[in-house]
């Protein structure tokens, strides 16, 4: 009996594409869920950003390339879209962590929701997706929904220009993974192989930076621990990112990542002690409005 791959296909009847649809938004609201502790973890370990990096994507590119071994599952056969989301994500990883080390996690991961925007501008040339004008809108509404919260911590200790700039960075980067990963999954690669080959690329981006800034020595039993936690918990949302990649839309999958800072924020207050204040909760009030108002119009419109 052949064993069905799972390639991201999901023609078929409405009913069909409505419950892949849905599918999808499930796998994204915990891929967001995931991702949220990210932030959280990487403060709590005590090493060098592009080292914490290195270790955290060879536990994961090993354990995928594992499970996928086992289950027989095939890998890609197109390189070029997979080679460019692994270099993105190798620079997206070295930024993100050192972003997250040096300013507030709720800068991090608020600044981080501008994503949505850049993905509207070039999404119909990278994967050839349409985004609606309503769905700018609600985009623009969650930045705004992420300047509030930045204002909020303008005068926070913890903050750092350097920080912020890096957190900048993660931005592009992201994005830059984020579709080009898409398009590799659009183009048939196996969710689970997709995910497992971008982790090894990027780990030979980040492996020789570490090595050359930092060295790398084993860590401790403890960072051991957490960084298998890491690369099994949120880095593991990434998994779902891939198998919800051809099921829902690059506009409403960015929009819906943008919740992240409605968890994080929070875990950051009831960890760290990071400010959570009236305006705090006044910013992640309208991300939350406009993740659903682009989920109600990208049903209405049936794009996905």
């Amino acid at each position: 009996m052949s064993k069905r791959i799972d390639t991201g296909n999901t023609a078929g009847a409405p009913a069909d594409a409505a419950r892949a649809r849905t599918a999808g938004l499930v796998a994204l609201f915990a891929t967001t869920l995931l991702f949220s502790w990210g932030a959280i973890i990487v403060k709590l370990i005590d090493l060098p950003a592009s080292v914490l990096s290195f270790w955290r994507l060879l536990i994961g590119t090993v354990c995928l390339s594992s499970a996928a071994r086992l289950l027989h599952i095939p890998w890609p056969r197109r390189w070029r879209s997979l080679v460019g989301a692994g270099l993105s994500f190798g620079a997206h990883q070295l930024a993100w962590m050192a972003a997250v080390q040096q300013t507030p996690v709720a800068t991090v991961t608020l600044l981080f929701g501008t994503q949505p925007l850049i993905v509207a501008a070039v999404s119909r040339r990278t994967v050839g997706e349409r985004v609606s004008g309503a769905l700018v809108m609600w985009a623009s509404m969650a930045l705004v929904g992420i300047g509030i919260v930045v204002q909020a911590n303008l005068g926070y200790e913890g903050r750092s220009l350097g920080g912020d700039l890096l957190a900048c960075l993660n931005v592009l980067f992201f994005v830059g993974y984020f579709l080009l990963a898409k398009k590799a999954r659009l183009a048939g690669a196996p969710t689970l192989t997709l995910t497992a080959s971008f982790l090894g690329i990027a780990m030979l981006v980040v492996g020789p930076f570490a090595l050359v800034t930092e060295g790398v020595g084993l860590p401790s039993a403890r960072d051991w621990g957490m960084l298998t936690l890491l690369a099994l918990g949120p880095g593991n949302g990434h998994l779902l990112l891939s198998w919800a990649h051809p099921r829902v839309s690059a506009a409403l999958s960015s929009l819906v990542i943008t919740a992240m800072p409605l968890f994080s924020t929070i875990w950051a207050h009831l960890v760290f002690g990071e400010p959570l204040g009236w305006r705090h909760m006044a910013g992640i009030a309208l991300v939350a409005a406009a993740l659903e108002g682009g989920r109600r119009e990208e049903k209405r419109r049936k794009i996905v």
